[in-house]
């Protein structure tokens, strides 16, 4: 039997909020591309479940995009790896009636993947969870991301952290196979020289490896003051857990991961005190932000936790999304790419967002933030 390709099987579930009797010639049907298969499928299915479902339901109650219902259907990216994603965003680029790419595949490494067949075939991407530092020389065209900088908040976080805490070592880990550690390590390497800190131990492993006694042993033989991280969320819950376990008790620091639920849910809440960047923290009393923590609440009955900063960056991007092709003059690939480069001041859950141009989105400052009790992000001070 021949095997049905991860955009067919994306089309048969199909989001469709809010639409009730709406048909189908007034609906505006988007791919999201992410993560639902591998190790990270369950880091997918929430930002899916609790970031994208809600955002949609929003956008539809408000009135849809130019009138119509916004759907998203799915297609499984396999990240960390890039070849069917490639094959199936290929095929999207040569769909004319695709205006826009939302999500770019989710991780730094399906983001870069896809840059020079986005710029090949014109295709507009809003890559909302790429938080890497981005290897080319620049975004070419096509290409909006919306975490934070990592070439800013890293020597940012480190700057403020050496001058708060006066540590002078620090043990460093990544990921191998994912771009988005891979670049991260390299500017946390440099600021940390930088600011004067000695690097005692710098240990590496591949996406969702199990036992790491070997990198364990290494960094306590480091004895550091600090202990510096850039992995995925469940990747650093672990590996925290087990630094823990053998008696590691220095701070550990970090990137956009901080938020990321299953750091807290796999570290078994021995990642509290951890300290990071984010988009958001639930101590933001704009109602912009509160709104969305009391919906998010409501939804899953968990009141005395928060969303973590993935599943609301997504909520928050599909907001950024829908205003975006509201206002662009239509929905052709080139009218929505020249609406997100002249945003300019556009208010999100994150505050303020700009773009001049493609790539990054330009914010006032970064937002350092600590894991609070059941996982909250406070906001660092």
């Amino acid at each position: 039997m021949r095997r049905l390709s991860t955009m067919a099987l994306g089309a048969a579930v199909a989001l469709a909020v809010g639409a009730g009797s709406v048909q189908a010639q007034e609906k505006l049907r988007l791919p999201f591309p992410y993560i639902f298969s591998g190790p990270l499928i369950e880091f997918g299915e929430r930002v899916w479940n609790e970031g994208i479902v809600p955002g949609v339901e929003k956008i539809n109650k408000e009135g849809g995009i130019k009138g119509k219902q916004l759907e998203f259907y799915k297609i499984d990216t396999r990240f960390p790896d890039t070849a069917q994603w490639l094959a199936d965003f290929r095929r999207l680029c040569d769909d004319k009636t695709v205006p826009v790419v939302f999500s770019g595949g989710g991780a730094t490494k399906s983001v870069v993947a896809i840059f020079e067949d986005a710029e090949r075939c014109g295709m507009p991407v809003f890559a909302p969870s790429s938080g890497g530092a981005w290897p080319f020389p620049n975004f070419g065209k096509w290409m909006f991301r919306y975490q934070p900088v990592a070439n800013d908040y890293i020597p940012y976080l480190i700057k403020q952290s050496v001058d708060k805490m006066k540590y002078k070592t620090a043990v460093v880990s990544h990921t191998l196979d994912d771009d988005f550690a891979v670049t991260n390590i390299k500017l946390t390497k440099q600021a940390l020289t930088d600011a004067g800190v000695k690097i005692t131990s710098d240990q590496a492993f591949k996406t969702k490896e199990s036992n790491f006694a070997a990198q364990v042993s290494a960094h306590r033989a480091g004895n550091p003051d600090a202990i510096f991280m850039h992995h995925q969320p469940g990747d650093a819950g672990t590996f925290l857990l087990q630094l823990r376990e053998r008696g590691m008790n220095q701070p550990m620091l970090t990137d956009i991961i901080i938020g990321g639920a299953d750091l807290w849910k796999l570290s078994q809440g021995k990642a509290i005190g951890s300290i990071g960047v984010s988009i958001w923290s639930p101590d933001d009393q704009r109602p912009v932000v509160q709104d969305w923590l009391k919906l998010w609440r409501e939804r899953t009955g968990k009141k005395d936790q928060a969303p973590d900063s993935f599943v609301t960056a997504y909520f928050d991007a599909v907001q950024v999304l829908a205003k975006t092709l509201n206002n662009a003059k239509d929905l052709s690939r080139e009218s929505i790419r020249d609406a997100f480069a002249t945003t300019k001041n556009l208010d999100t859950i994150s505050g303020p967002v700009t773009w001049n141009g493609p790539g990054e989105a330009i914010r006032a400052s970064s937002i350092l933030v600590e894991l609070g009790d059941n996982g909250v992000l406070k906001l660092w001070k």
